[in-house]
């Protein structure tokens, strides 16, 4: 029923977007949209049996179970395509972790809250006659593939502010929470804001932005003399991000309001009235982001390699990200 749904609703934005009603943003967003709602679907046939398993814990309040699902990446940033696959994050309470599930199958707090979210995940990949709904990245979690599935609020916070690293303050720009709990989604909000706002080595940040954007780029780009990836090339899709990015973990500290916003035309947007960019660099970006982002829907509608002819709209584009990459100190050429 699901993957109906989500067929059906695809098929009304692709042909929204292609027939011009609705423009690269607002339908990145709205893919976005329908994610959630699946996840949140698939979030409370998890619950639903996991209470007739194992009962529930003690200590929860409300008709949920107290998980809350993070949304990293596109996902995150509502900026979803339509072969976009799931960046999650899973938080629990950690005074629940010794608790026990009342069922005929206990569970202590940490395995249920494992158990919970392997269900989502299982739900969200499994392949049916209808196909599968997404595939499900969940290696942006604190340790990365190490660490457990489910993390506790105060061990993320924790992991954040001790451990992590710049590109993982990078992936936070771009998080937010999606699903479950809203007490615990509204804690991390507040945690969000709180490490972006850490006071920053400028010249350090922009150092590691420039050096993880490097690396990216020889790895992933697969731009030619005649074609661009609108994602990974010069001056495409994530030089926007990583400088966005960069502009948060160096100014969040003295601009919180930065930290209100995790997707592209919000940040720039947020950018432009803390006066970080001008309004012709706001106005640049804007610009790049939407035909970027309309060419990228455009290939993943059909199937096709987000690479494009380098013609003269796109590298005007690319080339005015490049130059206000590098005004704000980034080197991304």
């Amino acid at each position: 029923a699901l993957q109906e749904v989500k067929h059906s609703l695809g098929f009304r934005l692709g042909l929204g977007f292609l027939g011009g009603r609705a423009d690269a943003v607002v339908t990145a967003h709205r893919l976005a949209l329908l994610a959630e709602a699946i996840i949140v679907a698939a979030l409370a046939f998890a619950e639903r049996d996991a209470f007739a398993q194992h009962g529930r814990l003690a200590g929860v309040h409300g008709a949920g179970s107290g998980l809350a699902v993070l949304g990293y990446g596109s996902l995150g940033a509502a900026e979803l395509g339509f072969a976009s696959d799931l960046d999650l994050v899973f938080l629990y309470d950690g005074t629940l972790a010794q608790a026990e599930s009342d069922g005929a199958r206990p569970l202590d707090g940490q395995r249920y809250y494992a158990r919970l979210a392997q269900k989502v995940v299982h739900l969200l990949t499994t392949l049916t006659r209808a196909g599968k709904l997404y595939d499900v990245d969940v290696r942006l979690r604190p340790d990365g593939a190490k660490g457990l599935l489910v993390t506790s609020l105060q061990g993320f916070v924790d992991y954040q502010r001790e451990r992590a690293w710049t590109w993982e303050h990078q992936a936070l720009v771009r998080a937010r929470p999606l699903a479950g709990d809203a007490l615990l989604g509204r804690r991390f909000v507040q945690a969000r804001a709180a490490v972006l706002a850490t006071e920053r080595d400028a010249n350090d940040v922009r150092t590691q932005v420039s050096a993880m954007r490097a690396r990216w780029r020889a790895e992933r780009d697969r731009s030619n003399p005649t074609e661009l990836d609108l994602k990974q090339g010069a001056g495409a899709l994530l030089d926007i991000e990583f400088l966005l990015q960069a502009l948060v973990l160096v100014h969040a500290a003295h601009a919180p309001r930065l930290s209100e916003a995790s997707d592209s035309a919000g940040l720039i947007a947020l950018a432009s009235a803390a006066k970080l960019l001008t309004p012709e660099q706001g106005e640049a970006l804007r610009d790049a982001h939407a035909l970027l982002l309309a060419r990228s829907l455009a290939c993943t509608l059909d199937a096709r390699p987000r690479l494009s002819p380098r013609d003269a709209a796109l590298q005007s584009a690319t080339a005015a990200v490049l130059e206000i990459a590098a005004a704000q100190g980034l080197v991304f050429a």
